[in-house]
C-alpha cells in the first residue's frame, strides 16, 4: 500500500500543489490586509 502523505511527483500534482500554497498564502495575505483597513478604519 502506498504512503499518501508522499506526494507523487505527477504534473497535475505539482500543479495542485502550488495552487493550493498559492492560494492559502493570498487567503493569508488578503485577511491580514483586511484586519489592517479594518483597524485603521474608524
Amino acid at each position: 500500500m502506498r504512503n499518501p502523505f508522499i506526494p507523487s511527483r505527477s504534473p497535475v500534482c505539482e500543479i495542485a500543489n502550488l495552487v493550493l500554497i498559492f492560494g492559502v498564502t493570498f487567503a493569508g495575505l488578503t485577511a491580514a490586509a483586511a484586519a489592517l483597513v479594518a483597524s485603521v478604519m474608524p
